[in-house]
């Protein structure tokens, strides 16, 4: 398939012929009794070339060039156009058929090639956008159904705090219910932005000398709420040594994993929160107490909106935003996420390629 001239179709037309014409001297002054067929195969190879990579017109360009040379300084009587011998009248009539069909057939394979690719970018492209929209459902119903939950609580308890049959006591309690909607309410919007600057790739690792201590700190606080039936242990490996990572993101990614085992584990039991270093960077684990993880929800945990078959069990609540949002935050890092069982419930461990130096070196 031919197309119009383009500018740049005069490279490989200017390449082409050049490559003919030196051929064709290289064969005529140095080597002037070779073989007609190797001339007529090095210039068949040229004329291949040319194919493969330039408009059909060009390609048969240069065939004609190749042709030409071929009968004027190859074939008796050299210098015309004539053919003494009837054999070279066959060869180079077998010439010419095999460069113009190589062409046709060149030309005709990578416009085969850009078709594929044009479909398959279209397949791609409407898969995304497909891809997109379900999320997008999946999205605004999950925060729907998470809204309503907080939402409704909070004009139950607003109503109430209206009331004047309410004492102190039942007043207080109401505003403590109101409070704990808020906070989960901005916890969910928090959610939401998170995943959104995931997607369009603004997540950047800002770098910093701190222990790691520090981000389970961190962590411990955002979860807080979630944490605050559960028992809470924290084992130190570090040994003193200072490590260069993005505490913010770092926290923000062991908190969701904190909230997520507090959710899925009963009231009152040890989550166990460990970290140190590895030859492969900061290592943090957390481990419940939560029956463990099942088989069948293991390939999908850190896939959004995906909640595991023991979520209601559980009585778990949540938008299943956040363990995506743990990888993606940890991405940014280079840094990676995974799950697997342990003796009484689920080790989450988190890794995070840093660099690390003892705290006495710190100034």
């Amino acid at each position: 398939m031919s197309r119009p001239f383009h500018t740049h179709d005069s490279l490989p037309l200017l390449l082409g012929s050049g490559a003919i014409a030196g051929a064709t001297a290289i064969f005529f002054r140095w080597f002037p009794g070779a073989n007609t067929a190797t001339i007529a195969l090095s210039y068949l190879l040229v004329v291949l070339f040319v194919a493969a990579s330039a408009p059909l017109w060009v390609a048969l360009s240069v065939s004609a060039a190749a042709v030409l040379a071929f009968n004027l300084f190859f074939l008796p009587p050299v210098g015309t156009l004539a053919i003494a011998d009837p054999r070279h009248s066959v060869a180079w009539l077998a010439f010419l058929v095999a460069s113009v069909v190589a062409s046709h057939l060149s030309a005709a394979e990578r416009h085969r090639h850009r078709e594929a690719v044009r479909v398959l970018e279209e397949r791609q492209r409407a898969e995304l956008s497909e891809r997109t929209a379900e999320l997008k459902s999946a999205l605004l119903a999950s925060v729907a159904h998470d809204l309503r939950t907080p939402l409704t609580a909070i004009r139950v308890a607003a109503s109430n705090l209206q009331g004047a049959w309410l004492d102190e006591r039942d007043r207080s309690e109401q505003a403590g219910v109101v409070l704990t909607e808020v906070d989960r309410l901005t916890r969910l919007v928090q959610n939401v932005l998170e995943m959104a600057r995931i997607d369009a790739g603004t997540v950047a690792a800002e770098s910093r000398w701190v222990h790691p201590a520090e981000i389970t700190e961190a962590a411990l606080d955002q979860a807080e709420r979630a944490l605050r039936e559960h028992r809470v242990a924290l084992v130190d490996g570090s040994d003193d040594q200072l490590v260069n990572v993005d505490p913010r993101l770092t926290s923000a990614a062991l908190a969701h994993v904190l909230e997520n085992a507090a959710q899925y584990s009963r009231p009152g039991s040890m989550i166990t929160v460990r970290h140190g270093l590895t030859a492969e960077g900061l290592l943090i684990a957390v481990e419940d107490e939560g029956g463990g993880i099942d088989p069948a929800d293991a390939p999908h945990l850190f896939e959004r909106f995906y909640r595991g078959g023991r979520a209601a069990h559980h009585h778990a609540s949540g938008t299943g935003m956040g363990l995506a949002i743990t990888r993606g935050l940890l991405a940014a890092e280079q840094g990676r996420v995974w799950a697997e069982n342990a003796a009484a419930g689920a080790r989450f461990s988190i890794l995070v390629p840093v660099a690390s130096r003892p705290m006495a070196l710190a100034s």
